[in-house]
């Protein structure tokens, strides 16, 4: 009997395993909570959307009531939603981020726009857009909060609470204008009858009060040179990255947010006395007309309808589609079993049982239409898929007289081929693909003490094509389950049927393989997976070793045969 032993102990294997786990680990370990604040959303279906963003923040962060913040912006006389207000009421009630949504149908589809401002200075950070076919968060839409939100969430300067002088300096500010803004509400209460104000719910301008109208027109010019300033600087390119990873989407988050900012200040300048609800109506109505309609939209965004590519979605675990390619490089654990059907009980086929030993994987899926943002067709989902696979060290021992022999051994599997990904639903997506595949097992004899009768395995050098499909499905915002099955069309196996060893047979193979993709940090997961590859022979009889065994040629001593490998492996995957 043959069997494999690895060079290198399992115990070292395993201390390597568990170190690259925990290297991987490590990034998620660290997040700090931040206390937000999100206003009251605005527009159709606002309440359901509403729901689902509070409840995405509260898993890392914590989130103050709106009823407390409109009480606290009420005593403060800030209820209008600006930076000095913001920054006023963040302070008081130590918000780190103020999150306000509104909601707006067109046609068949919400489009949320969220806005999040950062507490200490009241000023814009985010502005992401989210599309959705059905009221609420969708996966994908979760995935722009968590790529364009949370990174910068998680950076937000903390806010800090006010010291009691400076509370009781601002009240004493604050009273005589709240005294005169009352007095003169009293006299227009008439006019100003069934409106409402309030953080979040939309500010409603009416009413003479001109002491009110003179305020906010000596604030937007405070902030127009400054917001001026700001954009000059920044067209001059002096817009700084944060970190090596989230560098480049917070600042292109930062400049949306810039550029949501001055498209405000330009609106509330044309806008004058008018109600902010048809202000929004008519920045409503200007999108539309520069899209062409909500039926050049929809065929925009949708693609082929089927296809229901969600643009609002970003790269993610939960967002495979999205992805233009991953790539992981990890441990690979292989055993191998070859084992002969035989009616013999002496001169019986030696067979081959070698337990897993470690070797190094390499894999990929690459999209290329999919790295252009712009196309939404089915083509984008059209990859390429690469597997290089090999053994690290392993060696294969022959007992003969009672000496072990110890024969060098190589072992590899390659694969490259064509993929398609088609999401089902939110939480589902299938895929099919064809691969050219190359495994070989090779075993050395060349030993000066082995004759060439005493290695009785034929080394395999497989070429198949192996067609297959394989689903992913949702488990969880940092869980995907994810398995598969291929059929094996063999066309080569090596010496195994050459006329010297077993000669011709029916060959048929299959490979099956179930694991899990976990999100440690964004765009960086662990893949951890369990796979087993078998082929099957069904001897003709006209080989050498197969009917000749037993020195009778004309009786057939070995049947078949199946050669079966096993194992899995643990991968870390970076998303493109």
């Amino acid at each position: 009997m043959t069997t494999s032993r690895s060079i290198a102990t399992p115990s070292r294997w395993l201390a390597a395993a568990a170190v690259l786990l925990l290297v991987w680990l490590l990034p998620g370990m660290a997040e700090a909570r931040r206390r937000l604040v999100v206003l009251e959303f605005t527009g159709p279906k606002a309440e359901e959307f509403q729901a689902d963003v509070v409840k995405l923040l509260k898993k890392g962060n914590s989130v103050v009531p709106t009823k407390k913040w409109d009480a606290a912006a009420d005593s403060l006389n800030a209820t209008k939603v600006s930076e000095k207000n913001v920054k006023k009421v963040a302070k008081k009630l130590s918000v780190d981020g103020v999150i306000s949504g509104r909601v707006e149908k067109r046609g068949s589809r919400y489009i949320l726009h969220l806005q999040l401002r950062e507490g200490r200075s009241g000023k814009t950070v985010a502005a992401p857009d989210i599309v959705e076919r059905d009221e609420g968060l969708s996966i994908d839409g979760r995935n722009t909060i968590k790529d364009e939100l949370l990174p910068i969430i998680d950076d937000l300067p903390a806010a800090g609470g006010d010291d009691e002088e400076e509370d009781e300096d601002e009240e004493e500010e604050e009273e005589p204008r709240a005294k005169a803004k009352t007095k003169a509400k009293g006299k227009d209460k008439g006019k100003d009858k069934g409106k409402t104000s309030g953080f979040g719910r939309g500010k409603v301008r009416g009413g003479d009060d001109e002491e009110d109208e003179e305020e906010e027109e000596d604030e937007e010019e405070e902030e127009e040179p400054r917001a001026k300033a700001k954009t000059k600087a920044k067209g001059k390119g002096k817009i700084a990255d944060k970190g090596a990873d989230k560098g480049k989407g917070k600042a292109k988050a930062k400049a949306k947010a810039k550029a949501f900012e001055d498209e405000e200040d330009e609106e509330d300048e044309d806008a004058g006395e008018e109600d902010e609800d048809e202000e929004d109506d008519d920045r409503v109505a200007a999108r539309d007309d520069d899209d062409g309609g909500d039926e050049e939209d929809d065929e925009d965004v949708g693609g082929d309808g089927d296809e229901d590519i969600a643009i609002g979605g970003k790269v993610g675990l939960t967002n495979p589609r999205r992805r233009a390619m991953d790539i992981a490089v990890g441990l690979s654990f292989t055993g191998r079993k070859l084992s002969f059907t035989t009616n013999l009980d002496m001169n019986r086929p030696q067979g081959y049982d070698g337990g897993p030993v470690p070797g190094v994987r390499i894999a990929a899926d690459i999209y290329p239409l999919a790295f252009n943002a712009k196309n939404k067709g089915f083509k984008r989902n059209l990859g390429i898929s690469l597997v290089v696979d090999r053994v690290l060290s392993i060696s294969s021992n022959l007992e003969k007289m009672g000496t072990t022999y110890e024969l060098p051994t190589t072992e590899h599997h390659l694969a490259g081929g064509i993929v398609y990904r088609q999401p089902v639903g939110k939480a589902l997506q299938v895929e099919g693909s064809i691969r050219y595949n190359k495994r070989r097992f090779y075993i050395d004899r060349n030993n000066p003490n082995l004759v060439p009768g005493d290695i009785d395995i034929p080394n395999t050098n497989y070429t198949y094509i192996d067609p297959g499909v394989a689903i992913r499905y949702v488990l969880g915002p940092k869980m995907v389950l994810g398995g598969g099955a291929r059929f094996l069309l063999i066309t080569d196996t090596g010496e195994m049927q050459s006329p010297m060893q077993y000669g011709g047979a029916t060959v048929t193979g299959l490979d099956a393989e179930v694991g899990v993709d976990y999100e440690v940090a964004p765009k960086i997961l662990v893949r951890v997976a369990g796979r087993l590859t078998t082929i099957g022979y069904a001897f003709a009889g006209n080989g050498e070793l197969t009917n000749n065994r037993d020195g009778n040629p004309a009786t057939t001593d070995v049947s078949g045969a199946r050669d079966t490998y096993f194992g899995g492996f643990a991968s870390g995957v970076y998303l493109f």
